[in-house]
Order: structure tokens, then sequence, then C-alpha cells
């Protein structure tokens, strides 16, 4: 049976609708330590909306899951369908919980970025905006995308990440395939969203000297949806790791101490109702 954790902030009671956040665990996460990396639920208790975090399906070791993404990873070999699995489980909440159904948005960081990107693709009707941190999109789903739905989107992507290549290619020494450069996922859905207006880019204060990172944002706005956009935070210097959120081991790079994630992400969302 595939599990997933649900937050409920201490003001919703069932009589007022609202938002619903679903959040894509990384490769070898789960439910719980979802919710440990991202500190979502404190968003989500200071701004009153649900939150969800779906698990996996496929169990790489005991507590340790991953996604079909698209790249080619074991849960893809397998057949599993991750796609229509977050889409039915969003499906069944709406229908037991009182939910704004305009305002459901889907994001995730790395394995769960991907899958985000594959949603966005394959099946992206009940989403209002997508975050993707962490990730970019898979070649393959970018070369045979079906998907015509025009949807926000938001990125967050470190230049230094490791294990996601800022321009693209293949993550050297692993077995997943290629994946698409940032550049090239941002020009695709600023087309999609058929936006008009690119604005000067701007570098966010860098209030954390000794955390070797900084933040510079791009925006592209008077797209096709009321509200809409698609962001980009360029991380430079960043890994592969949740901003502001430190962790003790920096093996996988540098943590940007200079935003906390989580609050960008519900900054972006928030605004935005779903367009048909």
């Amino acid at each position: 049976m595939r599990e997933y954790a649900l937050y409920i902030p201490d003001s919703y009671d069932g009589t007022q609708a609202y938002p619903l956040v679903v959040f894509l665990h990384g490769g070898s996460g789960n439910k719980t330590s979802a919710q440990n990396f991202t500190r979502f639920n404190e968003v989500a208790e200071a701004n009153d909306f649900l939150m969800l975090y779906p698990q996996g399906g496929w169990e790489a070791q005991p507590g340790s899951f991953v996604w079909a993404d698209g790249r080619g990873l074991p849960p893809d070999q397998l057949g599993i369908n991750d796609v229509g699995f977050v889409n039915q489980l969003v499906t069944t909440l709406k229908g037991e919980y009182s939910v704004v159904e305009e305002r459901v948005y889907l994001c995730g960081f790395s394995n769960g970025s991907f899958l985000s990107q594959r949603i966005a693709f394959e099946g992206n009707e009940q989403f209002a905006a997508i975050g993707i941190i962490g990730g970019t999109m898979a070649e393959a789903l970018f070369n045979t995308r079906t998907q015509e739905r025009a949807v926000p989107m938001l990125y967050m992507l470190g230049t230094t990440d490791p294990l996601v290549p800022y321009d693209g290619g293949i993550v050297e020494g692993s077995n997943t395939d290629p994946i698409v450069g940032i550049d090239s996922a941002l020009t695709y859905w600023v087309r999609r969203n058929e936006c008009q207006t690119q604005l000067a880019e701007v570098r966010l204060p860098n209030p954390s000297t000794t955390d070797n990172s900084s933040v510079s944002v791009i925006e592209y706005t008077d797209c096709s949806c009321n509200n809409s956009q698609v962001k980009f935070y360029k991380i430079t210097g960043g890994g592969h790791t949740w901003p502001g959120v430190p962790i003790p081991n920096q093996t996988l790079g540098a943590v940007n101490l200079d935003m906390q994630a989580s609050e960008e992400i519900w900054e972006f969302f928030k605004n935005i109702e779903r367009c048909d």
C-alpha cells in the first residue's frame, strides 16, 4: 500500500477551503524526512494551507524510496506509475478535505523535482503551479513531451550542483539518462506560457557571508494565465541542497542561507489560480 503524510494546520476546521501544496521528496527520502528537510510545515502553519508528502513507490533500501521520474531509474524500468499515484492521491484528498480546487500546487526536490517535471508534461491538469528545486527535466521526456497545458513554473538550481549538471548532460558515474540544461528548461516554459516580458536579473541580499553562495532571480512575466510567471532562482556556488536549511555535512555542496526555499515557493504559489 502506498503511503503519504498530510500536515493540517491548527486553524483548519473544514468550514473553509484551504490551498493544498504537494511536495515530492528526493531520491532515498521518505514522507518523514521530507518534512524535516524542507520545514514546509512551519510555512503551512503560518499561511493556512494543507501540506501533502507522498512517498515514492520503489524502496531502494529500508526507509529509502525512489520515484519513477523518467531518467531510467529502477522504478522507471519496473513501470511504476508515480504520475498516476500522485494525481489519484490528490483527487482522493480533495474528496476528504475542504480544498480550494483552483489552488493545488506541486513541487519537489532532486528525484522529486524530476517527477514534478514529468507530471508537468504528462498529467498537470490539477495543478495551478509547479516548483522544481535541484532538478530540470529528463531529456527523453523533453523530446517526447505531449502535454499542451501551460502551467506557471519556478526553478531553483545551484550552479555547482554535483548531481544535476547546470548545463545538462549525464551525471558522471551515474546510471541515469541525460538531462536538459536549465536554460533549455526555462526557454521551453517561457514559450509555453507565452510570457512576454523578461525582468532585469535581481541579486538577492547576501546576509550570510559564510555560505559560499549567492542568489539572483530571473523572472518572466505577462504570461498567458493571470498572475502566472516563470521564475528562476540561480544559486551561484550552490550545491545539491535545500536553501535555508543548514546541514552538518555538505558533501553535496554549499547550502545557501540567504533565503528559505519553502517560504519562497509559497510566495510564488500563493497568488496563482489554476488556468484551464
